[in-house]
């Protein structure tokens, strides 16, 4: 075996055993080499195939520079939702001339999706502060306007005109109350009472109170619950999460449908399921849905799912949501703790 033999097949079992995604390119962009890692973020059969096919023709004008020998460093791109992070330097022969290039690539979407989930709780915080300070500010004045409404209405009488324009006055007087108490329950910051609780006992003891607002609606509800799902947590705030995706889901069926709750182990969490048949999210309000104050409905407050994503990250777990043919489904993972 020659020396440059034994250099080429030094350099191929070196590329095997580096853990970062490494591609080798001509000068006319044809993947010559790729180890492992390469393969796994871009495809086994890229070493048949050029730069443009692979990233379809984007970012072209950066791998010519490289290849005219600019070295590129930290530049980024969208493939397949995944976010792909690379540099790039020019591969010269003994004679200085530019044979090739050689290019890392690391795949940023977790850093991306936790610097976006440290974004979200810096401003989910500060609008907590915010939320707080309008609850309290509202509240009083508007439990004074209440009482006036309700001593005024005892000078008419409840068949009359003025009755019922008090009734709807009333009516709305309630609604605001609904929408201060949600943002007080968003803006709270009170600690967790943590206690070990079997999350099949929450289900269960949840879904016996909404007996009459199912049968009303011809809601059937199939539970999956394998086993104890025992886990530390704040029984109160998880019967909040329960209550609230079942609301959900009872707002989006309507009549006439089926709600499926599923609950098992997985290592050392505990994943609970919700899914329905009532149409599903629509996709472009899909990433939306857990921001506060954001809500499609007429009446809604737009905070019962940010309440649900604050319970759900204070008990250090994750929640998501997403179609499944005719419904959307909620899926929750809660750390045992125990």
């Amino acid at each position: 075996m020659g020396q440059n033999e034994i250099k080429l097949s030094h350099i191929s079992e070196i590329l095997k055993c580096i853990p970062t995604s490494l591609l080798i390119v001509d000068k006319n962009k044809n993947i010559i080499e790729a180890n492992p890692s390469a393969k796994k973020l871009l495809g086994k059969n890229i070493e048949s195939r050029t730069l443009d096919e692979i990233f379809f023709g984007r970012e072209q004008d950066i791998f010519d520079k490289v290849l005219q020998g600019e070295i590129i460093q930290r530049e980024k791109i969208e493939l397949d939702n995944t976010l792909i992070g690379f540099s790039a330097s020019p591969i010269y022969d003994n004679n200085s001339i530019i044979t090739g290039a050689s290019i890392i690539l690391r795949d940023l979407t977790e850093i991306r999706e936790i610097d976006e989930s440290l974004r979200r709780r810096e401003r989910l915080a500060a609008l907590g502060e915010m939320t707080a300070g309008m609850a309290h500010e509202i509240r009083n004045p508007l439990a004074a306007i209440k009482a006036g409404i309700e001593y005024l209405s005892r000078d008419f009488k409840d068949d009359s005109k003025g009755y019922n324009y008090i009734k709807i006055i009333l009516n709305e007087i309630g609604r605001l109350e609904r929408i201060v108490k949600d943002m007080v329950a968003y803006a709270s910051q009170r600690p967790s009472n943590k206690s070990k609780i079997d999350l099949k006992d929450v289900i269960e003891t949840t879904l016996m109170t909404f007996q009459e607002q199912l049968r009303e609606q011809d809601i059937k509800v199939k539970k999956y619950l394998k086993g104890e799902l025992i886990c530390m947590v704040d029984e109160d705030e998880l019967v909040t999460v329960v209550t609230n995706l079942l609301l959900n889901a009872l707002e989006a069926i309507e009549k006439d449908g089926t709600i499926e709750i599923s609950g098992e182990e997985e290592k050392n969490n505990i994943k609970i399921t919700l899914k329905d048949d009532g149409g599903g999210i629509p996709e472009d309000i899909l990433p939306k849905i857990f921001n506060p104050f954001f809500t499609t409905k007429h009446r809604g407050t737009g905070l019962g799912l940010s309440i649900i994503h604050r319970i759900i990250q204070n008990h250090s777990g994750t929640i998501n949501a997403s179609n499944e043919k005719r419904g959307a489904i909620f899926t929750i993972i809660i750390p045992k703790g125990i």
